[in-house]
């Protein structure tokens, strides 16, 4: 089943798993897979194909370009002020749309090991999530995780920009960096999703 949120107005967000995205499937996408190999060509079709869905329902958008910039990161030539963001994990895909740059990132809840705890955590957060049952420590872990790399994403700056320097507070709802405010949204006991976007005075930093 695809599920669309509005987490702020204009912004959306749609999930689903990849046989539910790719009911959605155009056939325009499927040239770009030549010489994937096969999970990896289902992947980028569930992606694109949820990506096309939410552009149809939300941006009234049938026939909207999607390019990609060097960076891998996807955008409407045809549609200025329009921006996107699409996410893999598990099976699950996301994707996100809205009026300023904006990126999205899915993560399937697995285990919180100690490298990605003193990776990802200031020392105060990471003492405090070893504190915490190995399930729970996981699905807070992967909460930090998706914000940062998400906040990231806005500006396709990817692992690049070193998102595990950023601070996220596993037990809020949502926070800010650099002008940019990432939310968490619910996903479901197995995964993690978090969505970030820009302030207006960033819009003009899009990448080219």
């Amino acid at each position: 089943m695809t599920r669309v949120l509005e987490p702020r107005p204009r912004l959306h967000v749609a999930t689903a798993d990849f046989d539910g995205a790719l009911r959605h499937l155009d056939r325009r996408d499927v040239p770009a897979t030549a010489g994937m190999p096969g999970w990896r060509a289902r992947e980028y079709l569930a992606g694109r194909s949820l990506l096309r869905h939410l552009l149809r329902t939300a941006a009234a958008a049938l026939d909207a370009a999607v390019a990609v910039r060097p960076s891998g990161q996807p955008w409407l030539p045809g549609l200025p002020g329009t921006f996107v963001s699409i996410s893999h994990s598990g099976g699950r895909v996301a994707a996100a749309l809205g009026p300023r740059p904006v990126g999205v990132d899915i993560q399937t809840v697995t285990t919180a090991s100690e490298a990605l705890l003193r990776r990802c955590c200031p020392p105060a957060t990471a003492t405090a999530l070893r504190a915490t049952a190995p399930a729970r420590r996981a699905a807070l872990l992967a909460r930090v995780w998706t914000a940062q790399e998400a906040s990231v994403k806005v500006f396709g700056r990817g692992l690049a920009a070193a998102p595990w320097r950023i601070p996220v507070d596993p037990y809020a709802p949502t926070g800010s960096w650099r002008g940019i405010t990432w939310e968490r949204l619910t996903a479901g006991p197995r995964h993690a999703l978090a969505v970030a976007y820009a302030s207006p005075q960033h819009r003009e930093q899009e990448p080219s």
